[in-house]
């Protein structure tokens, strides 16, 4: 199975490069524009990094369904599958490797985040100045930077966890089309359509359950990922569901 996932992270390895390229040069752009002290060019550069950001972890879930919708109908995806390894594993295999894809992606935004926060606050003392001043404007509801932080640090990992699942309920679509309508032209059309009322089905799920320690406060992250506790056993259900499903109708219903 590592093999596996070695060689799908590999065949996403030039794509996954051309989106960190595009980031840097937002990155590049706003450098560029703080040592040149150009507002407008910083400006552009963090508000491309935020919607590349933004467009880089879409691009993982469309080229991660992609992949596997087409190695449901070509030779290469033939032979894929029709190594001696079973199913579950080759399906765990793609999934791990979309995993890994999203956390290079992660580990380069955040890099950009530390390098910009830092040469922000070297720069006129820019950030400090911001620093003190939230500092003061929180204090006053009994809140902190740090309490801040940790709700956002936290919001993005439900984020990540849900933006997960997304995948998994994507790959379970194209499975459940793939099973009908094998290799009918209108099978993309039907995988859309079915991934969407799945997820929104799951999203919905999840609106109506609870919301945990409202009263909490919030010092760390997982004291703001503890309000989400209900949501988050959804997600993972929902993750394992998807997974199970998808390799079990590829081995017992797709005619590859």
């Amino acid at each position: 199975m590592l093999k596996m996932m070695k060689y799908e992270y590999r065949r996403g390895i030039f794509p996954l490069l051309v989106v960190i390229t595009a980031l840097a040069a937002a990155e590049l752009l706003f450098v560029i524009g703080i040592f040149a002290e150009k507002n407008l060019l910083a400006g552009l550069g963090i508000t491309f990094l935020v919607m590349g950001g933004w467009a880089s972890f879409m691009f993982v879930l469309i080229y991660g369904v992609i992949i596997y919708s087409q190695d449901l109908k070509n030779k290469t995806g033939y032979m894929v599958f029709m190594t001696p390894i079973s199913n579950y594993k080759i399906i765990g295999a793609k999934l791990l490797s979309i995993l890994l894809t999203g956390a290079t992606l992660v580990a380069f935004l955040g890099l950009l985040i530390v390098v910009d926060y830092n040469l922000l606050k070297s720069h006129n003392g820019g950030v400090a100045g911001v620093e003190l001043v939230l500092d003061d404007i929180l204090g006053t509801r009994g809140l902190s930077i740090g309490s801040v932080i940790a709700n956002v640090a936290g919001f993005i990992v439900v984020a990540l966890i849900q933006f997960y699942t997304m995948i998994t309920i994507a790959y379970l679509a194209v499975s459940l089309s793939s099973t009908v309508l094998q290799n009918k032209k209108i099978k993309g059309v039907v995988s859309f359509i079915l991934f969407v009322a799945l997820y929104v089905l799951v999203s919905y799920i999840a609106y109506k359950l609870p919301h945990l320690g409202k009263n909490v406060q919030v010092e760390t992250m997982l004291d703001a990922m503890y309000k989400n506790i209900p949501q988050l056993i959804l997600y993972v259900v929902c993750m394992i569901g998807s997974y199970i499903g998808s390799a079990t109708l590829l081995t017992k219903k797709i005619s590859l």
